[in-house]
């Protein structure tokens, strides 16, 4: 069986070229649609899009896809690629920047439609954290044959930026408590995993483990560490831990990576609602 993971990931420090990004993710460059979709599927080339958003200073630094486990369906599958401002280009990457970037999620295949998301691009582990709830929320367009409609959603997107900057600063300045930190680690594995028929999680690991650091810089325990640190733990895996199965036997195992886009998008989305509501129920309220 092929694999249904999402197996292309690449971060570059210059803005991806085209043959990069067909390495990254061939479906971007599809010249037509699955032969699957119906009449009423109008297309576009998702590379049409991305020379659209270069031309208005947009740039793509991250691309991947999806591979399907359908025979034929992979050249046409679901892709993410996020873009940054020029402004930014040539910037070196210093430990602790945050860079904000517009995610632009596709496919061919009737899988998504176009959906734009606010970004950021954490440079101390070169970590992708996806910045959309209630108030950040993603933005979708029909596939109805004009450009235009994804880029003004690019534009709505960027608009949100100095308000999710606010926001991070106020994480910043949270401090949490052990058993608060604890207590959105615990949601944050119940995001992941799922339950046993028993009501137990099926999780090799504990929340003592998700809130383990990987750089001293992520001590300090504040809302906005802690989030950090939670989200990298669980987006990156390579966490041992150990599973009991059926018959009661223990067997040590190492967490796994996320890598399907459609569960990226799901669990980093729900990991930044997780963290405002955090701030709220501290009695500090995000910025408005």
């Amino acid at each position: 069986m092929q694999d249904t993971s999402t197996n292309y990931r690449y971060y570059t420090a210059e803005p991806l070229t085209n043959d990069q990004l067909r390495t990254l993710a061939p479906s971007i460059f599809a010249e037509r649609p699955w032969a699957e979709m119906s009449d009423r599927y109008t297309f576009i080339p998702t590379i049409r899009i991305v020379e659209e958003m270069r031309k208005e200073g947009l740039v793509p630094y991250f691309a991947k896809q999806t591979i399907s486990p359908v025979e034929g369906r992979t050249p046409f599958a679901m892709h993410m690629i996020r873009f940054r401002d020029t402004s930014q280009r040539g910037q070196k990457l210093v430990v602790g920047d945050l860079y904000p970037e517009v995610t632009l999620i596709n496919s061919h295949d009737g899988g998504a439609s176009y959906r734009l998301m606010a970004a950021l691009l954490r440079a101390a582990c070169m970590n992708g954290l996806m910045v959309s709830d209630s108030e950040f929320a993603a933005i979708h367009v029909m596939h109805r044959g004009n450009v235009t409609p994804v880029l003004e959603a690019s534009f709505q997107v960027i608009e949100q930026f100095p308000k999710i900057m606010g926001e991070v600063g106020e994480f910043q300045r949270i401090d949490l408590r052990r058993d608060q930190q604890l207590a959105l680690a615990e949601s944050a594995l119940e995001l992941k995993y799922d339950e046993r028929d028993d009501g137990s999680l099926a999780c090799p690991i504990t929340a003592d483990a998700v809130l383990m650091p990987r750089r001293s810089d992520d001590s300090k325990p504040t809302l906005w560490n802690t989030y950090n640190v939670v989200q990298e733990n669980l987006m990156k895996g390579g966490q041992r831990g150990v599973i009991i199965g059926a018959n009661h036997r223990t067997r040590r195992v190492k967490t796994r990576p996320v890598k399907a886009i459609a569960t990226d998008v799901k669990l980093n989305k729900a990991l930044w609602t997780l963290t405002a509501k955090m701030a709220e129920l501290v009695g500090a309220p995000t910025a408005a």
